[in-house]
């Protein structure tokens, strides 16, 4: 057996011990029963998610009336459904009614042994959780953003995109894209921040021609640091030729054989989205890949996320990171597929699908 494909399976293996998701299903019932929220819905007994709303706008001053605070409390109801903590029915036609299971029991606790693989693995994205979540309810009161991309986040952010969960997922997605690279290809880094990709697509494509934008220039010289005399090989775009999503990227049709779009997707504002996805397809050269790392957002239904665990996660990371500026959350599969293939993205000769491990690690192909 190769190393490469035991170095897969140990990461797979450490990352299916869900270490991340266990303590942090009980840390966010903690932060919902000390914020009282299982109170106000003991209270409700029966209720839709405008209710749920209402409510925590009422009691516990929640500014529910602001878009990204609403989808919060939304994430920590499919959170709580997830949990068995509540239950909804659903008839065709009307809204959801949620009912509140007061004996719904707790994950058991993790082991020593647990404790001290988090503290030695997933310490960064642990911490990172951690903080936001212990910032929630202020944010929820209508509290400043926590976390931003400017001046003075960058140690911040680097130590967070930096974690094994997403590290591996950037190999991962790396691998698969450079299984039938050749000589001089094209590739653009979009939103390349501490430089954590690009390290990555020089070891992956040596003799690319790397190109890396982001909105802001804030971090740049700290990516620059990071990958040391071969950011002289990169060709780094000013961020004044592209002030973000929304803006169309400063390239020619057909420029590049391959984009890298790692952790971004969850910041395009939703009426954004299909512009955005319509500026790489028309920069990618035909049969060029896009490679994207971000969640699917857990479906109701279970069909394409099943296992308990990762949706748990799902809904621990999008609630978490809401409260830094720009999220806009995780977004559903069908309607990231749909979009997709009516953009006019092919399914990828090399996985004969849109590649999907556990719904994080996405390839589109342009025809």
């Amino acid at each position: 057996m190769n190393t490469t494909t035991e170095n897969i399976r140990e990461g797979v293996d450490v990352l299916r011990q869900f270490l991340i998701p266990r303590a942090f299903t009980a840390r966010l019932i903690e932060f919902i029963n000390k914020e009282g929220i299982f109170s106000v819905i003991g209270e409700m007994g029966r209720f839709t998610k405008e209710d749920f709303c209402e409510a925590l706008s009422k009691r516990l001053r929640y500014k529910t009336e602001d878009r990204a605070r609403k989808r919060m409390v939304n994430v920590l109801l499919d959170f709580l459904e997830e949990c068995s903590q509540v239950f909804h029915r659903f008839s065709h036609g009307t809204p959801e009614i949620y009912t509140y299971n007061r004996g719904a029991k707790l994950p058991s606790p993790l082991s020593r042994t647990e404790i001290e693989t988090i503290e030695k693995i997933f310490s960064d994205q642990y911490l990172f959780f951690e903080k936001c979540i212990n910032y929630a309810g202020d944010f929820l009161r209508g509290g400043n953003y926590l976390h931003s991309f400017s001046q003075g986040m960058e140690s911040v952010w680097d130590r967070f995109l930096g974690n094994y969960e997403f590290s591996f997922a950037r190999d991962i997605l790396l691998r698969a894209m450079a299984i039938d690279k050749k000589p001089g290809y094209k590739i653009m880094d979009l939103c390349y921040g501490t430089g954590q990709g690009l390290k990555a697509i020089i070891e992956y494509f040596p003799d690319a021609y790397i190109t890396a934008i982001d909105f802001t220039d804030t971090m740049r010289s700290f990516a620059q640091e990071r990958i040391g005399s071969n950011a002289a090989k990169i060709q780094w775009v000013d961020a004044t030729k592209w002030v973000g999503f929304g803006d169309n990227l400063p390239f020619e049709d057909i420029t590049f054989d391959r984009i890298f779009f790692s952790c971004g997707d969850p910041y395009i504002p939703q009426h954004m989205r299909e512009g955005v996805y319509k500026e790489i397809f028309r920069i990618l050269k035909p049969g060029g890949i896009l490679g994207v790392v971000a969640w699917g957002y857990p479906d109701k239904g279970k069909k394409r996320i099943q296992n308990s665990w990762i949706r748990r996660s799902i809904y621990i990371h999008d609630f978490a990171e809401s409260v830094c500026k720009g999220w806009h959350g995780f977004n559903d599969i069908e309607s990231r597929i749909k979009m997709a293939r009516d953009i006019g993205f092919a399914e990828s000769s090399l996985f004969n699908n849109f590649y999907m491990l556990d719904s994080a690690i996405w390839m589109f192909k342009r025809t």
